[in-house]
């Protein structure tokens, strides 16, 4: 069973069908121009807010580095305890986008924000390793 069309097709006439590939040329269409804009990365946290506190935990630890054992567990007790203890002072902010506490971290040079717990995790076992490389005694509570 064929099916046929009751209008005759003339002598060289094509009927072409047009689709959304065919009109690359017309950028009128609002499918072309979302399909060819490229797509952005997303903005970092200093990018997005370039007047916000620094996040680089290791850069504020050069600037802010625990000169004596007791500076050290001061330190320390303000990330576990996310209080203000001896220098250092802790100043807890809203929650980041993921629901993560924001922790302003203030030095006797700098502050930092600490937008993580991974971050505030980071901090406190580079601080181990300073405790090691400055041959300070254990850690004992």
């Amino acid at each position: 069973m064929t099916c046929s069309s009751s209008i005759p097709p003339e002598e060289g006439s094509k009927i072409k069908f047009r689709s959304l590939w065919d009109e690359t040329e017309d950028s009128s269409s609002p499918l072309l121009t979302a399909q060819t804009a490229p797509q952005e990365r997303r903005k970092s946290y200093r990018q997005r807010y370039p007047d916000s506190l620094p996040t680089d935990v290791l850069e504020w630890l050069q600037l802010n580095k625990p000169k004596s054992y007791q500076e050290l567990m001061d330190l320390r007790r303000a990330l576990y305890a996310r209080r203000t203890t001896g220098k250092y002072r802790i100043r807890l902010g809203g929650l980041t986008s993921l629901g993560e506490q924001k922790i302003r971290l203030t030095g006797p040079a700098s502050a930092v924000l600490i937008l993580s717990d991974r971050a505030r995790h980071f901090l406190l076992r580079t601080l181990c390793r300073l405790r090691k490389s400055e041959r300070w005694p254990p850690i004992r509570y």
